[in-house]
């Protein structure tokens, strides 16, 4: 668990979430803007589309999208955790 925290905060400074407090909080709404348009619509772009190669190569480009929204979320989550935790030992 440790090992992942560890990779967590290692993107969340990648990211630069600790050098700007709000920077997480803004990360964190875009990802959510994100999903809620993903579920009202997000794939009708694959009905438009003519051939199966096009799709086929949307749907990686869309797993790909996704699962960088679950690594910038979790990093988005676990500075804001610190930063919480930091104000109440102040």
């Amino acid at each position: 668990m440790d090992q992942w925290q560890g990779l967590l905060a290692q993107c969340a400074r990648s990211m630069g979430f600790d050098r700007e407090p709000r920077r997480a909080a803004y990360a964190l709404a875009g990802v959510g803007l994100f999903w809620a348009v993903g579920l009202l619509g997000g794939l009708r772009i694959l009905h438009v589309v003519s051939s199966p190669m096009t799709a086929l190569v949307l749907l990686y480009l869309m797993l790909v999208v996704v699962a960088l929204s679950f690594v910038v979320a979790a990093a988005a989550v676990l500075q804001l955790g610190r930063q919480a935790a930091g104000r109440r030992r102040r």
